[in-house]
């Protein structure tokens, strides 16, 4: 027999016990040396007796590439992209989350769809009450019926956007940048995002501004959740472009933002962005597509949230 002792209480494991008319395994976290717990919060007991050989199940980190089966892994990125970039006003409706804020930011004024299923004509009416434009968030690679359906219904493609991931590291930067909780009025000022200062500040996130002279010439945010850090509102002014503060912004960025999970989103037809981050280390995780139903559409077009 294979002794467990009380030093082992607390570990995740996995035991083979010797049960007429041969084995069973059971997996779960010890509570005691006769007893666990598994992973419906069920309590087992074991005879000690009984055991046939046991281990420690180690956890092996997932990386932003690895994990659970892509369709999953996608679902729970926008998901948790969803979280910073919180709209005012969100419901679920089956497995969609629909989306209402003030009226300048396309992810927030959208519905994200999470599953196969048709949910149209809900969106319409949803959106219809509180006089929006009714937009939806897909990922066409895992939708194509109901990318298909959408578009037969008259929702016009918008934008296609890659969502790229790459794992982060703990660093630092050689040059000098600001880094606050919260947007001052010249960094909300590039972008006019003044009236989406609440929905900002609902996540934990950073706020990086590179200065020269006194003028701001590149900022960007990184923002929290999970063990994720979603970056967005990479801006660099254009009589600044093409002499590195792109590069800056974003190593800055990612400095910040520690060793977790990196995401962020860039328009498809946005070729030199894209190939900023592939040289930085990010790469395509999915495509996401917004479809709306109207095209007399004033929100902002921003190329990445």
């Amino acid at each position: 027999m294979v002794e467990i002792s009380p030093s082992d209480i607390g570990k995740r494991v996995t035991i083979r016990l010797h049960d007429e008319p041969g084995y069973r395994d059971i997996v779960g976290h010890l509570l005691t040396t006769t007893s666990l717990k598994n992973r419906h919060g069920e309590i087992v007991q074991f005879d000690p007796a009984q055991i046939y050989i046991w281990r420690e199940v180690v956890d092996v980190p997932r990386t932003s590439k690895s994990g659970a089966p892509l369709t999953i892994r996608i679902y729970d990125l926008e998901k948790l992209a969803n979280e910073t970039w919180k709209a005012r006003e969100e419901e679920n409706f089956g497995g969609w989350i629909f989306r209402a804020d003030v009226g300048v930011t396309r992810r927030a004024n959208s519905a994200l769809v999470l599953n196969n299923e048709d949910h149209i004509d809900e969106v319409i009416s949803w959106y219809r009450a509180r006089d929006l434009n009714p937009i939806v968030t897909l990922i066409p690679e895992l939708q194509r019926d109901l990318d298909a359906e959408l578009e037969r219904r008259g929702f016009k493609k918008l934008l296609d956007l890659d969502v790229m991931v790459k794992d982060g590291e703990s660093f630092k930067v050689d040059f000098d940048y600001e880094v606050s909780s919260k947007p001052d009025s010249d960094w909300l000022a590039v972008h006019g995002d003044e009236k989406i200062l609440p929905l900002l500040i609902k996540t934990p996130s950073k706020y990086l501004t590179i200065r020269k002279d006194g003028k701001s010439i590149a900022i960007g945010r990184t923002a929290f959740a999970a063990d994720w850090a979603v970056i967005s509102r990479i801006w660099v002014a254009p009589e600044f472009r093409s002499q590195g503060y792109g590069r800056k912004i974003l190593k800055a960025l990612e400095s910040e933002s520690g060793n977790r999970k990196l995401a962020l989103q860039v328009s498809t037809t946005n070729i030199n962005a894209i190939k900023l981050y592939e040289s930085e280390g990010f790469s395509i995780h999915h495509t996401g597509r917004f479809r709306a139903l109207s095209q007399q559409i004033n929100l902002s077009q921003e190329s990445c949230c």
